[in-house]
Order: C-alpha cells, then structure tokens, then sequence
C-alpha cells in the first residue's frame, strides 16, 4: 500500500508504562516507522512510570509533550481537581492542534486515552481525520454516550470478548473489528525447547492482586508438599507494594525463598532471558483479561501455557491442545495440573511445541500491523 501520515495518540509509551497495553502500541509504530509509513507518536511525559526500555534508531519520531490528568495510585485511576484538569485540557488542545497543522496526517491510530480524554479525539476527528481507536481495555476510555457518532471513528478490539464486553455496556460495535494484539513472536522465539527437567514457572504480568500472583503462590505451596521439584520466579511491577510484601512473607512462611524468586520488572531482554530459563509459564489473572500478550510471548519462547483463560485470554488457547487451562482462583486445580507435566514428558512436549506454532503463526505482529493497514485504507477511502 501507499506511505500513509500516521498520528498516534496514547498517553504512556515506553519508556513509560505499566503494561502489554502502551508496549503494543509502542511495536506498532516501529513497524509501520518501518514498513515506510510516516509515523507521528504524541503522549505524555510521566516519569513515574519509566520502565526499562531503550528506544533505538528504527523508532519513529515521538513527542512527550502532554500531561495527564490524573494518575494511577493502589491500581485505582485517580483524576486531579477541577482546577488543576481545566488548564492541562487547554495546553494538551493547543499542543495538539499544533501538531496536527504540523504534521497533516491522514489517519490517527488512537491507544489508551485515560487522563489524556475524549475532547481530544473530537479534535482529531473535526479536522477531517478518521481514527482507529485500538481499544485493550474493559472501555475506551470515556462513557457510551459519549462516543463520538461518526463513521470517520472506528472501534478496534483485542479479543471477540472484548468486543461482546463493549455492547453489553452500550457501545456501539456495529462495525467493530477484532484484531488480535499478537507479540514480537519472532524476537521471543526459541528453536530449541527450554529444560524439562524440572517445572521452571515463570510469572510475568503485574504483581497485583486482580492478576492471581497469590493463587500461584498457593499452587506452589501444594507442589512443596507433594514433594515436587519445582523453582519459580514472580516478576513484574506493581503498584501495591504491600501486595508484594504480603507476597513475600507468604513465601517465607512456607518456607520456599530459596525456591520462589521477585525479580520486580523486567526489560524485553531480560524477559526473554527470563524465558530461557523457564519451561512453564503460569497466567493466574482472576478477572476478566481483554487479552493478555504475555501467554503469547511465552508459547513463542517454547515455554508450557498455564492460564485461567479469563475473559478474552480464553481465545489464545486450546485445552490440552495448545496449552493447559485450570478453573479461575483455584490453586488446588492449578497445582494438579503442574503436577501433571513431569508425568507425562511426551505430552508435555508436545502441547508445548503446538503452542508455540499457534503463537508463531497466529498472533505474530506483522499479522497484526496488516490488518491495521487494511482499516486505515478503508477509513481514509471513506472519509
């Protein structure tokens, strides 16, 4: 297709983030940067949230000029007072409108809108410039009345959940399209299976308790008193240190330091190198998940999916095909299903390896960057 002006508008991208969601974003603008389309990245400058993360020289141009606002404290979203919000609106419009003069795109990619609001979507679409709103939340950002009433604004989903979630809530979704996030398969894979000598569980998400970590922690629990070899690494960051430490103190009540480690957050390599080391990676979240990147990352590493398969991390799965599924919130289901592995090593490998083809050929991002392509030419031809 031909170069397109690309506007992409998210309020974390790394190296400011919390999770799969602004990383996402962040893979598609390097691919497109790369795929010989103009790319325009405009977000927030929030130092509380750099992660590690090195941006090379395949990246496209990024401005950090906006402020959020409000912030995220305890894993709650907390909005400033009037009087602080009413100028950050006013400077984060003028900025835009700068931008948009400046840049002239022709279509706007839109992410995670929280604290950066709605109003300034309204000024992308009023000057004349259609937007794919990539939404990887449980809502887009804003109440469904609010949601503006043009064709030039479409809907994109992580999951066919996701999209079913939407309706039920009252958003139009009449021309919703799924499209599945997928993963830098490619960089996370590994020809060569990781060591199955021993269940290596590896935990990667935030460390917070709507995502299970604890449920894990119990799962292990049981496997120490069955006397099954196991080691174990919970990482991720959080914004709930006493979780953490509720964690911790779990762990050495059990007695199992020596077996459970808390790395914190990881880069991308030291993800991957987290990966190389492990055989099995355990996805315990106890709410409804949009999608959830991480399984995909693992299964391209070669690394056993062990998921609650809660809201849409159900569709990246098949039980006992492509990975294993334990009943949500339950330790006792979960610990007998990891018990099952090393009994049955043939299997084991075998799930494991239709994983990884799943993840390589299904929920790669070139895949992914394709079919956002293929919506931008159809906005732009529609507007």
């Amino acid at each position: 297709m031909q170069p397109l002006r690309i506007l992409i508008l998210t309020n974390l991208y790394p190296p400011q983030a919390i999770g799969g969601y602004e990383r996402a974003i962040a893979d598609y603008a390097k691919i497109l940067h790369q795929r010989g389309h103009q790319v325009l990245v405009l977000t927030s400058d929030t130092q509380k949230h750099k992660v590690n993360y090195i941006r090379d020289n395949l990246e496209p141009p990024v401005k950090s000029c906006f402020n959020l606002t409000g912030t995220w404290s305890n894993g709650k979203a907390l909005w400033f007072s009037p009087e602080e919000v009413v100028p950050i609106n006013s400077q984060n419009k003028t900025i835009l409108n700068a931008e948009i003069q400046n840049f002239q795109p022709q279509v706007c990619l839109a992410g995670n809108i929280d604290f950066l609001g709605l109003e300034l979507l309204q000024i992308i679409l009023s000057s004349g410039i259609p937007i794919a709103h990539y939404v990887m939340n449980a809502n887009p950002g804003y109440f469904p009345e609010e949601t503006p009433q043009t064709p030039d604004y479409k809907y994109i989903t992580c999951s066919n959940w996701l999209k079913e979630h939407l309706q039920t809530q009252g958003y139009p979704t009449e021309s919703t399209q799924t499209i599945y996030p997928g993963a830098a398969v490619t960089e996370f894979y590994q020809p060569e299976l990781p060591p199955r000598d021993r269940l290596r569980i590896a935990y990667a998400s935030l460390v917070m308790p709507y995502k299970g970590a604890d449920i894990l922690i119990a799962a292990l629990s049981l496997l120490e008193t069955l006397g099954i070899e196991f080691t174990a690494t919970i990482a991720g960051g959080n914004f709930q240190p006493e979780f953490v430490e509720a964690l911790q103190e779990m762990v050495e009540l059990e007695g199992l330091t020596e077996k459970i480690k808390f790395p914190g957050v990881l880069s991308r390599e030291e993800l991957k190198q987290l990966y190389r080391t492990h055989n099995v990676l355990v996805f315990p979240s106890r709410f409804a998940e949009p999608f959830g990147i991480s399984q995909i990352e693992a299964m391209a590493a070669g690394l056993t999916l062990v998921t609650s398969a809660t809201g849409g991390a159900k569709e990246i799965v098949e039980h006992q095909v492509d990975g294993l599924v334990f009943e949500s919130e339950n330790p006792l289901d979960l610990a007998d299903i990891l018990s099952t592995l090393p009994q049955f090593p043939e299997e084991w490998q075998a799930i494991t390896r239709q994983g990884q083809q799943r993840a390589l050929s299904e929920f790669n991002q070139t895949k992914t960057v394709e079919q956002l392509e293929s919506v931008f030419q159809e906005l732009i031809t529609n507007n």
